[in-house]
């Protein structure tokens, strides 16, 4: 309605000041039929640009940018419509027929167009100030991070009044910030004016609203604000923002993860969309921690069927639920097929992948608690082995293009069964590529956190209870990388990979074990001193430290710079008739066998020189060396 006044306004203006005579209404009458085209072009195409669907107490540089483009097209799309109806009618308009009305008109229309959109984010800015002045209960926040996020989480926070934290300043890394202005908010400066910022606003908590922040900042900031007795908060990191909703709704407590990740890659490499939309994909292993957060990553691409399928039915239906509610919310349309199922049957395996036939298949089911497997090795070579021989001869008989196994570093030189049987599926999955001539590939990383095996669930606990925290030995350490980095590294993977690829993450360096207690510890509000740790000793299988290669193995580097890819020397080559004699031991009764057995066959001495040769070209050692 505004636009329309304003824009029939901008036409009247117009006229009267070409026709010498703005009192004139019978001049104006002469003119109406062809000078509501203006008006009418213009509502179509601010409708097409989007202007009457932003929020505009939100408004900003880039929309000022977006209605000066929209007043531009509107009057390239203007000026020949109207020089068509007065040709067409014959109707004489001398006035809209100069540049001097047209330029009068667009400038008019312009300030009408930003006038009354930028009226409503000022008007929003005097309620965010008298926002700040009512603080009614809620905690006196400080912002880090004055950027869009910044602006926008302190704009969502001001105007709803169910959310706890009410922004009083933003601090930022910039010097060139100090002292503007952001969503009515003063800029203080950098963490080097924290204190002067408490003092000034009375701010009790510091919020980091920068979704990609590095572990490194986050630490920083916590620290600062932990000296300034704050309380800390964080907006989701940005791997959390699959649905690309920001709002101050979301604010959570800062986690360990977020002291440990690196800046997150937000753009994958080019050819996920294109094996993953509209495609059909298979998920194994999908109700576990990589296995689901996979399905979610899928599921956001729109492939058109995705294939879920586990033996725990429990972790199943959850993240089939959780799915299913996306769906309900209009934020994908594709089919869901779950199946609870075992991978080490090959009759489901095979019935299942022949019906869909998968364009690509995220092999993640996998026994993976070392010490656990050490006292099970023949349910880990059941399902680490036999589970991934049952889905890849499936898959190959189905002609699946893709195939992708979710590997571990425990595989390189493995101390323990879990790792060891990781082997083995390494090389049925390279021997696969090499038989078949298909992109199957293995993806080798480290520990993730927060999944339901890791160690923080155990601290965690530990802290709940009041009990000392366990550590196995103050040396330990150990890789991490958080879930949501590495399943989108996976996804990199399935797409850049080749014939028989073994693709390494970037871990990035090693993490001390008794480092990350302490910093559970801190972000509990506990001083780490306080807290006892007991070193309990290394565990059967377990070692101080884990290796992302094999010292024979040549390390290159991909077009996805967090992915390398692993020049492997060739697998066996009857790995699999070895596979098949280790799975004769694997019936439970024929453990310390099985697990000599075991090791004896990844024990396969590999030299430099033959881990560079191409893989079609390299000779293998016999697989009865092995098993001597």
């Amino acid at each position: 309605m505004a636009d329309t006044i304003g824009l029939l306004l901008a036409v009247w203006i117009a006229i009267g000041i070409t026709h010498r005579d703005p009192r004139s209404l019978q001049a104006l009458g002469s003119y109406l039929a062809v000078g509501l085209i203006p008006v009418a072009v213009r509502m179509v195409v601010n409708a097409r640009m989007g202007l009457y669907q932003r929020m505009w107490a939100h408004a900003s540089v880039p929309d000022l940018a977006q209605v000066l483009w929209a007043v531009g097209v509107g009057s390239l799309v203007a000026v020949p419509a109207v020089l068509l109806a007065l040709l067409a009618t014959g109707t004489t308009a001398p006035a809209l027929l100069i540049p001097t009305f047209w330029f009068i008109e667009l400038l008019v229309a312009l300030a009408v167009m930003g006038g009354d959109r930028f009226l409503v984010r000022a008007m929003n800015d005097v309620a965010t100030a008298r926002a700040v002045g009512d603080r009614s209960g809620r905690v006196p926040a400080l912002l880090f991070g004055a950027g869009r996020e910044g602006a926008l989480i302190a704009r969502s926070a001001l105007q709803s009044r169910s959310v706890k934290v009410l922004p009083v300043g933003f601090l930022d890394s910039d010097p060139e910030r100090r002292g503007s202005t952001i969503a009515g908010l003063e800029v203080y400066g950098g963490l080097g004016h924290l204190a002067d910022a408490v003092r000034r606003t009375g701010a009790r908590m510091l919020l980091i609203t920068m979704s990609n922040a590095p572990g490194t900042a986050v630490r920083e900031v916590m620290a600062a604000a932990h000296a300034a007795g704050l309380e800390v908060r964080r907006v989701p990191a940005v791997h959390e923002l699959l649905d690309s909703s920001l709002d101050a709704s979301r604010i959570r407590k800062i986690r360990v993860e977020d002291l440990l990740t690196r800046e997150q890659v937000t753009v994958h490499a080019p050819g996920v969309e294109s094996i993953i939309r509209d495609q059909v994909v298979m998920v194994t292993g999908a109700g576990g921690s990589i296995g689901s957060e996979l399905a979610r990553q899928i599921f956001a691409l729109g492939p058109r069927k995705l294939i879920l399928v586990d033996r725990a039915e429990s972790p199943l239906y959850m993240i089939e639920r959780e799915l299913d509610l996306r769906a309900l919310a209009g934020q994908a349309e594709t089919e869901l097929s779950v199946h609870l199922a075992n991978v080490v049957s090959r009759p489901a395996m095979t019935r299942l992948i022949e019906a869909d036939k998968p364009a690509v298949i995220f092999h993640a089911a996998a026994c993976k608690h070392v010490p656990m497997m050490e006292e099970h090795p023949s349910e880990s070579m059941q399902v680490n082995v036999l589970g991934t021989k049952a889905v890849l001869d499936a898959a190959v008989a189905a002609g699946v293009e893709r195939f992708v196994l979710v590997s571990t570093d425990k595989a390189v030189e493995p101390s323990s069964v879990m790792g060891a049987t990781k082997r083995l599926a390494e090389w049925l999955v390279s021997e696969a590529a090499v038989r078949t001539g298909k992109s199957y590939v293995a993806v080798r990383f480290g520990n993730v956190l927060g999944s339901a095996g890791s160690v923080l669930p155990v601290f965690e606990r530990q802290l709940e209870r009041g009990d000392p925290l366990t550590v196995t030995h103050p040396g330990m350490t150990r890789y991490f990388m958080t879930i949501q980095e590495a399943c989108w590294l996976i996804l990199d993977s399935a797409a850049i990979g080749k014939q028989g690829d073994l693709f390494v993450l970037d871990m990035g360096d090693p993490v001390r074990i008794v480092d990350m207690a302490q910093d559970l510890i801190r972000l509990s509000g506990r001083d780490p001193d306080d807290v006892p740790i007991v070193f309990t000793g290394l565990r059967p299988g377990e070692k101080l430290s884990e290796k992302l290669y094999y010292d024979a193995e040549t390390v290159g580097t991909t077009e996805v710079p967090k992915i390398r890819r692993v020049f492997d020397p060739q697998p066996p080559p009857d790995v699999r008739s070895v596979v098949n004699q280790l799975v004769t031991m694997a019936g439970g009764d024929r453990e310390a066998e099985l697990r000599n057995a075991l090791f004896a066959a990844v024990a396969v001495r590999e030299t430099p020189e033959r881990a560079r040769t191409p893989v079609e070209d390299q000779a293998s050692t016999p697989a009865a060396v092995w098993l001597n």
